[in-house]
């Protein structure tokens, strides 16, 4: 079997990939608005695009390549992974889509045989979901066969499934 690159590793971030062609866009508008007083301005401007649009369609591979492998980590955690529960330890929340949280926890992995660890999860949850994800709930989760920190909480306690 190949080598796989273990999942708990921190993700690329992916946004670094739009660093030089924003700049390039940047610079190429500024040539097109001072140089030659402005006459090639539609050239300039034509290149920005282009460089622009080859930025997003190399982000938009990078991002979508980033969320199948982590999609596949996850089918892969609840398929074939060692079901226990955890006990949340903490919670944050880092942002919203469509009024729904994204949920940073802190989770305290309770193994059939081993010591219980932690390990910290994000995931989107459900607004009807909150009053169940409260500190010290219990909750079932799928560790990951090939990498214990890599850890999946059971949908349905999230009100996703």
């Amino acid at each position: 079997m190949a080598a796989v690159t273990p999942p708990s590793q921190p993700q690329f971030p992916v946004g670094v990939v739009m660093i030089l062609p924003t700049i390039a866009f940047w610079t190429l508008v500024i040539m097109g608005a001072t140089r030659d007083g402005g006459k090639h301005a539609g050239t300039y401007a034509a290149y920005a695009f282009a460089v622009a649009g080859v930025g997003l369609a190399v982000f938009a591979f990078f991002k979508i390549r980033q969320v199948r492998a982590r999609n596949t980590h996850k089918r892969r955690a609840m398929e074939d992974g060692i079901r226990t529960t955890a006990r949340i330890a903490g919670t944050r929340v880092r942002g919203h889509l469509n009024q729904d949280p994204y949920v940073v926890f802190t989770l305290e992995v309770n193994p059939e045989s081993g010591e219980p660890y932690r390990v910290t999860v994000d995931e989107l949850v459900s607004q009807l979901a909150i009053p169940r994800i409260q500190v010290d709930t219990v909750l079932d989760v799928h560790v990951h066969p090939d990498d214990p920190r890599f850890v999946v909480i059971d949908p349905a306690a999230l009100g996703r499934g």
